[in-house]
């Protein structure tokens, strides 16, 4: 009788244990304890590059950190050994950084599947610009969806801006340049795209990204720049990936598929059909688009 008594008041003990503990699960989630105070940032993403890279970022608005590994395999990446590229936290207007030789830490991605991503991390002396150090201890992130890096397009300035009358000709009698289109089916609703792009990325195997939304939702789809007519799979990373948001809340595509229909290197007008199922469930069917890039 009294090792029961003993055995419910013990787990009594940890029941109320664990409610008053600051760490929150959820799906996605980042957080870490930050020199003794908890960062739950609202924003949490991953990012992966073309040269492999893997870079988690997170932002509460005033708080923001970035670290960077050397590739996205499940295992333990050492910042001594230079398998973390960057660390960076910036908190009150300082900027903590990771300094060759005195700063240490890890990552460790414990698991990547579905195209979502969980590991745990600590770093100890990042270096401010304040003369201070910082450090991370019981830092994780957990099912994190990884996106594709889309690079920003730097808009030239006006008096850099040179058209001639044969460019505007051209322009002006190449229709996929002017008739950019996207429209789906989400979750059996129609959506009707009416602001599109088609962005080139990428110097060693460049790609495309095509880019169409409205007030509320956005699709992206990337693929490589000398795709050929057919079919291809489309998942969330790699060659062929594709998005889905809602609200700005990014979903990365977890299969599908991506079938060009025609696509003229010499006019640069591509289209195509796509249908693809996200990593929130949200079922996209009966894609199509013409675009000039």
């Amino acid at each position: 009788m009294n090792k029961n008594i003993t055995l419910l008041l013990a787990v009594f003990c940890l029941i109320i244990t664990s409610c008053t503990t600051d760490i929150e699960v959820n799906s996605p989630g980042l957080q870490a304890t930050v020199d003794g105070k908890l960062f739950r940032p609202d924003i949490r993403k991953a990012i992966i590059h073309d040269d492999g890279t893997l870079v988690i970022v997170g932002d509460s608005g005033s708080e923001s950190i970035s670290f960077t590994t050397s590739s996205t395999e499940a295992g333990t990446y050492r910042l001594e050994a230079q398998a973390i590229n960057k660390v960076s936290f910036e908190s009150d207007n300082t900027k903590y950084i990771s300094e060759d030789g005195v700063s240490n830490g890890q990552i460790v991605i414990t698991e990547i599947q579905d195209n979502l991503v969980s590991g745990n991390f600590y770093f100890q002396d990042l270096k401010g610009n304040n003369g201070k150090s910082m450090s991370f201890q019981n830092g994780w992130f957990y099912r994190l969806p990884i996106e594709n890096f889309v690079p920003e397009v730097e808009e030239p300035e006006e008096e850099e801006i040179i058209i001639t009358s044969e460019e505007e000709e051209q322009e002006e009698i190449n229709p996929c340049l002017l008739n950019a289109s996207l429209t789906a089916m989400i979750n059996g609703n129609e959506m009707i795209t009416d602001d599109h792009d088609a962005i080139p990325f990428g110097v060693n195997n460049p790609s495309i990204l095509i880019k169409a939304s409205n007030e509320d939702e956005e699709i992206t789809i990337v693929f490589p720049i000398s795709v050929q007519v057919g079919e291809h799979s489309l998942t969330g990373s790699g060659d062929f990936s594709a998005t889905y948001s809602l609200y700005n809340d990014k979903a990365s595509a977890v299969s599908g598929r991506l079938t060009i229909t025609s696509h003229d290197t010499d006019t640069k007008c591509i289209s195509g059909s796509f249908e693809f199922t996200t990593t929130t469930g949200v079922e996209v069917t009966e894609g199509r688009f013409e675009y000039g890039y």
